[in-house]
């Protein structure tokens, strides 16, 4: 496992805020080779809150959608 997805995995386990998992979905975009589990599962998270992050309420399937692909992503930082 490389230095930066181990990185990636331990911030994952530390997250407790929608904003959190954004900002770590938009990293793994970013640096991340695209094709791969984590960045595929990182852009699904990004796709999921991209337009709600920034408003102070949103709706709990929303919410929800964001919290099952942000386990996806986890899962495949720890495959």
């Amino acid at each position: 496992m490389s230095t930066q997805k181990r990185d990636w995995q331990e911030i994952a386990a530390e997250i407790a805020s929608y904003r959190q998992m954004y900002n770590l979905a938009c990293q793994i975009v970013e640096s991340a080779p695209s094709g791969t589990g984590e960045s595929d599962a990182a852009s699904l998270l990004v796709e999921s809150l991209e337009h709600i992050i920034d408003k102070p309420i949103a709706a709990a399937k929303q919410l929800a959608r964001a919290r099952r692909r942000f386990e996806k992503l986890k899962a495949s930082l720890a495959a």
